[in-house]
């Protein structure tokens, strides 16, 4: 027999040991958590931030509001700067609440941002991205909060509060014959349970003798053309520090994806010296390189607002360092 015909057989058994399940085990959740909340942990240099999002209540439904608490518990020295939001759902409405201060408790401080959200869609609707931008002395970092979803259902509440409580589900008494035809059903469900076990252990093994295709890695210089571009179409609609704190990361990422070099983790000036030594052969490239982050550093940490063709001509000097860095590499 083989492989794809093993799996299917597998499927079906397992989808006849489903239906002979006794209807009365389907049992109806009485009510939905009141509060719903996803955490992420990342490190920012020696310290660590929290960040979490929290939906209250966790389902709501058409136009009434849920509250989308957005915090961070940051331990460390860096401290927060900005929140921004990525594109908003058309089937969202969404203010936000006066946003509450940072308190300090020694290396730790606590942020929050809260927003009252209304859903005017059924089903599951995807929040916006939320990015927090913290500050280190002359260090920034942007830290993604993790992606939450509110769902939203078609019941107001008037109808919902009308609803009688679940009580659960009656427990008939049983008569001889049907406990008879409890064991049959139980021995049955034996039966096909370790049948699709075993399809399914021969399919698994067989599958894992061949090897897979392998998806050959992304060259430097396709990703930082496909960063610039996207930054590209979104000169106009960001700040101007994030801008270049975008086009700073690709410039970075591509130099050290080809020179091998920490270029992330370096000064531009750094970064400078060390070029000097392992790229010789191309100064154009260096030379190019350096003054577009030494214009994106003045806009970062000067806050330094240059104008649109400003912008526009470092993002095209940008476009002329793919290429560059690789003659000469030591």
């Amino acid at each position: 027999m083989r492989r794809g015909g093993d799996i299917r057989i597998a499927g079906l058994l397992a989808a006849a040991v489903f239906a002979i399940l006794p209807s009365s085990s389907c049992r109806r959740d009485s009510g939905e958590s009141a509060i719903r909340a996803v955490e992420r942990v990342e490190a920012v240099g020696p310290g660590q931030v929290t960040l979490r999002s929290e939906l209250r209540p966790a389902r709501g439904t058409v136009g009434d509001p849920i509250a989308w608490r957005l915090s961070a518990e940051i331990r460390g020295h860096a401290r927060p700067e900005t929140l921004t939001l990525g594109e908003i759902p058309p089937a969202l409405d969404m203010s936000p609440s006066p946003p509450r201060a940072t308190r300090s408790r020694g290396q730790a401080a606590a942020w929050s941002r809260e927003y009252r959200v209304h859903g005017f869609d059924l089903g599951a609707m995807p929040l916006p991205t939320a990015l927090l931008i913290l500050r280190d002395g002359v260090r920034r970092d942007t830290l993604a909060f993790p992606p939450d979803t509110i769902f939203v259902d078609s019941l107001t509440q008037a109808i919902t509060g009308s609803l009688r409580p679940d009580r659960g589900a009656i427990d008939p008494e049983l008569r001889p014959l049907d406990y008879a035809v409890a064991a049959g059903a139980v021995l049955l469900l034996v039966i096909l349970v370790a049948t699709a076990v075993a399809l399914l252990i021969r399919a698994v093994r067989r599958r894992g003798s061949a090897p897979g295709p392998t998806v050959p890695p992304e060259p430097p210089e396709d990703a930082l053309e496909r960063a610039l571009a996207a930054l590209r179409g979104d000169l106009q609609s960001l700040p101007r520090d994030v801008f270049y704190e975008r086009l700073s990361f690709a410039l970075r990422s591509y130099a050290a994806a080809v020179t091998g070099l920490p270029a992330l983790d370096l000064t531009t000036d750094e970064l400078d010296r060390a070029l000097d030594g392992r790229a010789a052969a191309a100064p154009l490239g260096r030379r190019i390189l350096i003054a577009t982050l030494k214009r994106s550093d003045l806009a970062k940490f000067a806050a330094y607002q240059d104008p649109v063709a400003e912008a526009t001509a470092a993002l095209r000097e940008a476009e002329g360092v793919p290429g560059t860095l690789t003659a000469g590499m030591g």
